[in-house]
């Protein structure tokens, strides 16, 4: 009974994000290990010989929850569709460079669209990890399926 009491306050606080459904996660996680891709300059398509973590991968398919800054890809009067979310308001607009592993292509679901911000930013979505081939190269390593973009403190 007293663990009900407890759970049922922490999500009234907003705290239990794992009792919703979603598994609150980070870029820390996501990018704590070394993903090189082949040359980008070398015309012939390469295997990716780096592997990701068993743990990383155990997120596939999972309900989740992260924060992050846009990047977007599709922007209109509405919002936006699709974006990179990445850890840093610095790798979206100062060309500062990501690595594969620290950014998420994120598409909202169901034809909806998100509220445009230069804010910090939590998605809240289907995850999936691994490699999505285009073209013969690597075009991205995690994506989300957005149920609903919120920026943080309001």
């Amino acid at each position: 009974m007293r663990g009900t009491i407890v759970a049922a306050m922490l999500l009234a606080a907003g705290l239990g994000a794992g009792a919703q459904g979603y598994q609150p996660i980070d870029f820390n996680l996501l990018s704590n290990f070394d993903y090189e891709l082949p040359d980008p300059l070398d015309p012939a398509p390469k295997t990716v010989i780096n592997v990701i973590p068993a743990n990383v991968k155990a997120l596939d398919g999972k309900l989740i929850a992260i924060e992050g800054f846009m990047l977007p890809l599709d922007l209109t009067s509405q919002g936006v569709s699709m974006f990179m979310l990445n850890a840093s308001i610095d790798m979206c607009y100062f060309g500062a460079p990501v690595r594969m592993n620290e950014w998420v292509l994120v598409t909202m679901k169901g034809g909806k669209r998100a509220p445009f911000t230069h804010l910090a930013t939590t998605v809240k979505g289907r995850f999936s990890v691994g490699e999505q081939i285009r073209n013969g190269r690597v075009g991205s390593l995690y994506r989300l399926e957005a149920d609903l973009a919120e920026v943080d403190g309001r």
